[in-house]
């Protein structure tokens, strides 16, 4: 039965970090995949995440399954992470998922499940795997709305709002809650409000992705779009990762929320969050969850955790200052000071593939089509040899 398959289309990134690993030069860079690294080049483990850890392995006694929305715990604090501690939870539905990319599976298949003639709307760029992710994979129609303008580096807001005047009813739009993945240019907190009255107008449901919650301007500073754009709308959903900023990369972690204004359609979503779970994988993975839980419910685990996340985020946006200034330097202008002024793990050089190329034959340093880099696998040692480079490319 499988003799008439062909060979599936490799994504992109992962084809990238095949070549990465097979190139042998010892001064290489990899800027491709979107992990934290620290000065030496590795991705450690979270003092807070080990102590947490260690308690479980004390305290643990059994290993059955959690069910099928996962970890009750785990997915109130997660939810209360979001929208604040005295966020009203009757409002919520939520379910523990494998990862951000579960979340948004699980949301996307809700969508399916309540109006299966729904468009999704992405932001153009966007995160490669949303389309397939939150389209293709599931049956879903995609469109897609201007975000960015490579010139300015701004964000094209009424560009946006235009393009999206043309959804339906109950279409889906995607937004990327802080850190946009690829460009790190986001909204303002004012635009948020402004989307917020225009979604609410036109009937349409914003689907949140955060990957990178706390990696922009700090935790509670990272959700004040989000929250500014939900004081205006009934329904909304929320798919959030700690892979990053708890570092649980291959543990899988992550939340789906549902907020609304109705308690009874809140808790109805989260039935059915549940039963597409059950019909995926059955029942998430408990490890990573309960990790994140014993930390966010553990006074001093929290305070240990933010000081980490705090730190490995000024690494980031000083990373991004030096970057900015050596090629300041090198050539005298500020085309590249949007770099400084942008957040998160990547930044969008404009890039072709010739200059792409260059990089990678001539000078062993790899990155996404387009020239997305993730600025959080650079190291400061490394700047100098990426910036001349990078002139030299574009002269």
């Amino acid at each position: 039965m499988f003799q008439n398959l062909q060979p599936p289309t490799v994504d992109a990134i992962i084809a990238l970090m095949a070549k990465v690993n097979a190139d042998e030069r010892a001064d290489k860079i990899d800027l491709s995949v979107g992990i934290y690294k620290d000065e030496e080049g590795r991705t450690p483990v979270m003092k807070a995440v080990s102590e947490a850890e260690d308690r479980l392995h004390a305290s643990q006694d059994t290993k059955k399954y959690v069910g099928m929305t996962g970890d009750v715990e785990f997915n109130k604090e997660m939810t209360k992470l979001m929208l604040g501690a005295d966020a009203d939870l009757s409002l919520t539905g939520a379910a523990q998922a494998p990862g951000g990319s579960g979340a948004l599976r699980l949301l996307s298949e809700l969508v399916k499940t309540a109006k299966a003639d729904a468009t999704v709307w992405l932001s153009d760029p966007t995160w490669p795997n949303h389309h397939s992710l939150l389209g293709s994979g599931v049956g879903l129609a995609v469109e897609v709305y201007p975000y960015f303008d490579y010139d300015t580096q701004n964000v094209r807001f009424d560009d946006m709002c235009a393009a999206l005047s043309k959804a339906k009813k109950d279409d889906v739009v995607v937004l990327h809650g802080c850190c946009h993945n690829p460009t790190g240019r986001d909204m303002s907190i004012e635009q948020w409000d402004t989307l917020g009255k225009f979604i609410s107008e036109k009937g349409l449901i914003p689907l949140i992705d955060f990957a990178y919650l706390g990696f922009g301007d700090g935790l509670d500073e990272d959700v004040l779009g989000m929250q500014a754009l939900l004081k205006h709308i009934p329904t909304a959903m929320i798919a959030v990762s700690c892979s990053k900023n708890f570092g649980v990369y291959r543990d899988r972690v992550g939340c789906a929320i549902v907020v609304s204004d109705d308690a009874e359609l809140a808790k109805v979503c989260q039935g059915h969050l549940g039963a597409i779970a059950r019909r995926i994988y059955s029942m998430p993975p408990d490890h990573g969850a309960a990790v994140v839980r014993t930390i966010l419910q553990d006074a001093e685990l929290t305070k240990i955790w933010k000081e980490e996340l705090t730190e490995m985020r000024g690494r980031v946006n000083g990373l991004r200052e030096e970057f900015s200034a050596k090629l300041r330097e090198l050539t005298g202008t500020n085309k590249w000071d949007f770099i400084a002024n942008q957040r998160g793990m990547f930044t969008l050089l404009g890039l072709n593939d010739d200059e792409i190329a260059a990089l990678r034959d001539d000078h062993a340093i790899y990155v996404v089509k387009g020239g997305r880099i993730n600025v959080a696998g650079l190291q400061q040692s490394k700047i100098e040899k990426l910036a001349k480079a990078l002139v030299e490319v574009t002269s």
